[in-house]
């Protein structure tokens, strides 16, 4: 029986070499491979990532790790790393763990710093949902409607309007924005109105959301981006430019008590509650608050002014996208699956 049976860190390095094999990123699978190798040899991975988490796989310590030095790469303070990067025009050798591992020791400050900041992703792919909801929202008769976005990061994708989506004769958002999502994205054509309804309020809440005029926490999102993934660091970095030109508001709160306080303003019109890839993180207390909180405005929902609870969230090894509709004409929602969808915003496929 070996030392590390039941290791959860190795078995979190392990899981995420082959997420990362499975969502595209061949640099990542080989770099949580070799590290875990490295870990159950008793190296420095050992040393440095050894007890850090009870629960090493909801934490994302690897995903930690691996964002805090390719933070210390795109921050231009190791160029004998950056060669290995697609980030940074490099790309990955032979050599590129054990160069990873090596000089780990020279950027210990920022990997502790690293090691305890959350993972902040705000992928951007997933504004297709937020494109193709807002058209299907025209099947309820709602032309306007109030966004709300639970764990919205740095508020990215309420910007949804602003990036453009298109399959066959389907026109979604801006026609002239930076970022866009064209026919690749889609397996099927959306069976949604032509015209989408008009977003007229929008807000985000995060418990530890991200300001993109920082330079600091543009980084951070950045850092999180699988490296040889250059298109998705091309659109994040579109989103981001966006954003600086149409600032998002996202609040500092919890979700349930963000929501109570966010449903307790009265709205002429519908209000549409998102969040994506999410739920599993807010726990069962919170989850229940929250559920509870969209369940009692709902009483006084109408088909004028329906709360509409649509979500993103894993089903498996696609993610799909659920939702609730409260308008008043039953007690209980109207509940519709309208599409399978990757991790990412990739391949949506609608039901």
């Amino acid at each position: 029986m070996s030392l590390f049976d039941g290791d959860e860190m190795l078995r979190a390095l392990l899981h995420q070499a082959e997420a990362c094999r499975q969502l595209g990123s061949h640099m990542y699978h080989a770099l949580f491979t070799d590290l875990a190798a490295d870990y159950a040899d008793g190296g420095r991975t050992y040393a440095l990532l050894a007890g850090r988490s009870l629960r090493p796989l909801h934490d994302a310590v690897p995903l930690r790790l691996a964002g805090a030095i390719h933070r210390v790469v795109l921050q231009g303070k190791d160029d004998r790393l950056a060669r290995h990067y697609p980030s940074m025009g490099g790309k990955p050798a032979e050599d590129f763990t054990a160069d990873f591992i090596g000089y780990m020791r020279d950027h210990l400050e920022d990997i502790e710093r690293g090691l305890v900041t959350q993972v902040q992703t705000n992928e951007v792919g997933r504004s297709v949902v937020h494109l193709v909801i807002s058209h299907w929202l025209k099947t309820l008769g709602v032309e306007e409607f109030s966004l709300l976005e639970i764990g919205a990061s740095a508020g990215l994708n309420l910007n949804f309007d602003k990036f453009y989506g298109c399959y066959g004769p389907l026109r979604m958002g801006d026609p002239s924005s930076t970022l866009r999502f064209m026919g690749d994205w889609f397996t099927n054509a959306p069976d949604v109105p032509r015209v989408g309804a008009r977003v007229i309020y929008r807000r985000g809440c995060d418990i530890s959301p991200l300001d993109i005029t920082k330079q600091e926490d543009e980084d951070r999102l950045l850092s999180f981006v699988w490296p040889d993934q250059r298109v998705r660091l091309e659109r994040l970095r579109a989103a981001i430019s966006i954003a600086k030109s149409h600032r998002p508001i996202v609040d500092t709160a919890s979700a349930d008590d963000w929501i109570e306080q966010q449903l307790e303003r009265r709205s002429e019109n519908a209000t549409v509650i998102f969040h994506s890839i999410v739920w599993q993180y807010l726990g069962t207390k919170t989850q229940n608050r929250l559920k509870n909180a969209i369940y009692e405005a709902a009483q006084s929902a109408t088909t004028s002014t329906p709360i509409v609870w649509a979500r993103m969230e894993p089903a498996g090894a696609v993610a799909d996208v659920q939702v609730d509709v409260f308008d008043g004409t039953s007690s209980e929602p109207r509940h519709f699956r309208l599409a399978e969808i990757g991790y990412h915003g990739q391949n949506m496929k609608w039901l």
